[in-house]
């Protein structure tokens, strides 16, 4: 009876180390495959909204050209990655996000998404920016809207993710926070009960890098066909 049990075990283990070798075959394969067929290499803040518009990019541009391969790093590191010429291009930053206008980026003229730029505080009588006057307000490193927006108020924190940023508000250690309204549906319920001032609307888009400004209307065409078959990724 012990040897049964113990020949169970074994075989649920080797069953256990099957299937992460044959999902780990499948990434490799998957890897491979883009890797032959040259597929521009992104990246993304890995927050809620990156990680959701990254996985859903990916599958729209599996089978076009180009096609995509998305990994998630840090805001302020997604965006440097770029300027490094670590990856190909990036994904959700603003129309005029200034390093890259510098630097001479392609931007794919297509947004993402439309976003609101949301200011969460307690104070309900708050209905902009300038009403929490010395209050502690927290953005997000890497986040040029919400530095553009704040850079009037002369109590800023920068904090490197929303995660730690809605943490340190539940605990009363800043007084209110930018965050966009899409990230926010992750929160929606820490967050019940509070006061979210919408400051304004921009869209977000895809930059590439220079030497791969001549896909830009190729990725902007499956886009807008994307779009005309009432598809969008607003409702993530």
């Amino acid at each position: 009876m012990i040897e049964k049990v113990e020949t169970g075990v074994a075989l649920l283990q080797l069953s256990s180390v099957a299937r992460v070798f044959l999902a780990s075959l499948v990434c490799l394969t998957f890897m491979s495959s883009a890797q032959a067929r040259n597929c521009l290499s992104l990246s993304s803040p890995n927050d809620y909204l990156g990680l959701k518009i990254g996985e859903e990019l990916e599958h729209l541009f599996a089978l076009q050209s180009p096609c995509f391969i998305v990994s998630y790093n840090p805001s302020a590191r997604s965006a440097q990655m770029l300027l490094d010429g670590e990856v190909d291009g990036e994904l959700l930053r603003i129309e005029g996000f200034e390093p890259y206008k510098t630097a001479g980026m392609a931007m794919v003229p297509v947004p993402l998404i439309i976003g609101e730029a949301i200011l969460v505080t307690r104070d309900f009588k708050v209905s902009a920016i300038e009403d929490i006057s010395q209050a502690t307000l927290g953005i997000r490193r890497g986040t040029e809207w919400s530095d553009s927006l704040s850079q009037g108020h002369e109590n800023r924190i920068t904090v490197p993710s929303y995660e730690l940023m809605v943490e340190m508000f539940k605990k009363g250690r800043i007084d209110a926070f930018l965050i966009d309204d899409l990230n926010l549906r992750e929160y929606r319920d820490t967050l019940a009960g509070v006061n979210k001032v919408v400051l304004k609307q921009s869209g977000v888009y895809i930059w590439l890098s220079k030497e791969h400004e001549n896909l830009v209307p190729d990725v902007a065409r499956i886009l807008r066909e994307f779009y005309a078959q009432g598809h969008s990724f607003a409702g993530l």
